[in-house]
């Protein structure tokens, strides 16, 4: 156990979650940094601390579904088999889809389950 953590009360360890960087979260999103701060307010968790941007790491899971990497279009059209082009028109009849604006992300273990027949696309 650490100093810190010893002069820290007794809290739950969901409460204690730790906070992302911006650029951890970027990476996450596969975006650029530029855009997270840009974009932070309508981000969950987001916690402004002067002129740090950090987020709690257990909402932007709950939101995701995941801390892993999100998936860009050409990966989940070489998954599919089909062009980018298509996954691009067709993004919201595909499992796992995460609009962040303009950009299309899907979220890795949904495409992962879709993939292994346990989802069905409506």
């Amino acid at each position: 156990m650490s100093q810190f953590q010893a002069l820290l009360p007794e809290v739950q360890a969901e409460d204690c979650a730790p906070l992302l960087m911006d650029i951890e979260l970027a990476d996450m999103l596969v975006m650029t940094v530029a855009w997270v701060r840009a974009h932070a307010i309508e981000i969950p968790g987001f916690q402004r601390l002067g002129s740090y941007y950090r987020f709690r790491s257990n909402e932007v899971k709950r939101w995701l579904g995941s801390l892993d990497q999100l998936l860009e279009a050409e990966p989940v059209a070489f998954l599919l088999k089909v062009p980018v082009s298509w996954v691009d028109a067709n993004a919201d009849q595909i499992p796992g889809v995460v609009r962040l604006g303009r950009y299309v992300r899907f979220r890795p273990a949904v495409i992962n389950r879709f993939l292994g027949g346990s989802e069905v696309v409506q």
